[in-house]
Parts: structure tokens; sequence; C-alpha cells
């Protein structure tokens, strides 16, 4: 049996019965295209650097094209880094998101006072599906209860909905019991 990690320490990793550890992060997974261009950018930078000091200790004078060069790689540098976080990172988040159902919009900014006022008149329209108005109504209760401390009248709220629809599984968890 080969093992690379002492025996008894503080892991609370159960050893491998017959093999050597093996780390559960691989770190030679490939970089990402960001990491990718940085890198290039650098290593060019750190080249460009070296031969205008070289230049500069070799022969006394600033090479002013090899700090030109030195000065676009840089601004290169920043104007990708920009235009990945700006374009590039958002786009694939939205792409993300519309593929794979990711997370949903933040909250909006309207208030409580607001979102109560839109659902009584959400409920008073009657206009809504069943289910639409079940969830209506059940957040509405959740906010006199909560919010405004008002059980009795959130109980009167479900007992409506509980009358005009009796067979509402929603319903049933919506009580306070």
């Amino acid at each position: 049996m080969v093992r690379f990690s002492r025996r008894g320490g503080g892991c609370q990793l159960a050893p491998a019965p017959a093999a050597f550890y093996v780390p559960a992060v691989d770190e030679f997974e490939p970089p990402g295209p960001r990491a990718v261009v940085r890198g290039i950018l650098g290593v060019a930078m750190v080249g460009a650097a070296l031969a205008v000091a070289v230049v500069f200790f070799a022969t006394g004078a600033v090479a002013w094209k090899g700090v030109a060069l030195l000065a676009a790689l840089w601004g290169t540098w920043g104007f990708l880094g920009g235009l990945f976080d700006l374009l590039v990172a958002p786009l694939g988040r939205f792409l993300g998101n519309a593929v794979g159902g990711g997370e949903p919009p933040p909250p909006s900014a309207t208030g409580l006072a607001q979102e109560t006022a839109m659902l009584e008149r959400l409920l008073a329209g009657g206009s809504l599906a069943r289910h639409r108005e079940i969830l209506v109504g059940v957040r509405l209760a959740e906010i006199y209860r909560l919010q405004q401390r008002d059980a009795a009248k959130a109980e009167a709220l479900i007992a409506r909905l509980e009358s005009k629809y009796p067979d509402a599984p929603e319903l049933k968890y919506a009580r306070l019991r």
C-alpha cells in the first residue's frame, strides 16, 4: 500500500482503502478564456518590461518604442477586462439563466404597502384564474398576518377562499392552526 499522507492527523475524511490520496479538486483543470488572455498579456508585458530594462541598462537611453508597447499591452489588458465585465459576463449570465432557468430577477423596489394595495385590487377585480386567485389570497393573508399583525383579517380571507374553492390543496396549509 502506498500512502502520501501520514496516518492519524486531524482529517475527517476516511482513508482510501488500498490507494493513495487523490485530491478532490483537479488542479490541472483547463483555465477559462479570461485567464488565458490574462496570462498571454501578462507574459508579453513582463517580456516588454524586461526588454526596456535591458536596453536602458545597456545603452543608458530609454527605448520609447518598448515603453509604448508596454503601455499598449497594459491598455489592452484593461480594455479586454472591462469588455469582459461589461459585455461578456452579463451576456453569459443572461443566456445561462434563459437556458437553465437560473435565478429569479431581484425583487422590485415597491414597498409592502404598494404590494398589499396591488394584491387587494387583483382580488377585488375577480378576473384572475383559479390558481392565481389562490396564490394572491395566500400572499395577502401572509402580509395581513405577519406584517400588519391582523390574524383575524388573514383568517377571514382564507375562509372566504376556502368557501369559494373547497378542494384547493394550497389553502389546507394557509391557515394558522
